[in-house]
């Protein structure tokens, strides 16, 4: 009988796939990620993504972050719907993109977390097949700091033995 199991994908260890665009990102606002991810070849299933903010900040409100991922389109220069590509721009994006949530305290804090499929304890998130890039989505009531945070990422495969 095959079992199933996770398998370290082509990106095994978590790197980073966002520093400088996240700086100074102010409360409402989005913005893509500069690194393009190429998932054709490798066709990794899943990716799991976490999040640092560089110093203590006071989010408010029902904060978080989102996570969005924008697919290369057939014209082969658009991510997405071509919205936050080199500044950010007011949020959300749309829907369709939605990837992942990380929900933080409302207090004085290094905001830390891990990004899990809307609604779900799931850590796990598709993958598309092709091109794409990040789209980080800040809603903590708070700029980020001016430097030093990051969204991590690595990838997973699932093999059947």
């Amino acid at each position: 009988m095959a079992t199933e199991e996770l398998i370290a994908g082509n990106q095994a260890a978590f790197t980073s796939l966002m520093t400088t665009e996240l700086n100074a990102l102010a409360s409402g606002n989005a913005i893509s990620g500069a690194t393009t991810i190429t998932n054709g070849t490798a066709n990794d299933l899943f990716g799991e993504f976490s999040w640092t903010s560089a110093s203590s900040i006071t989010a408010t409100g029902t904060p978080f972050v989102a996570l969005y991922l924008y697919p290369l389109n057939g014209d082969g220069s658009t991510y997405g719907d071509g919205r936050y590509s080199g500044a950010a721009g007011p949020g959300p994006p749309p829907s369709n993109y939605y990837r992942g949530f990380c929900g933080h305290p409302a207090s004085a804090s290094v905001q830390v977390g891990y990004f899990a499929i809307p609604g779900t304890s799931n850590f796990m998130i598709p993958l598309p097949r092709g091109t794409f890039r990040p789209v980080f989505y800040n809603l903590l009531g708070v700029a980020l700091a001016a430097t030093g945070n990051i969204l991590y990422w690595r990838s997973t495969n699932l093999s059947i033995v």
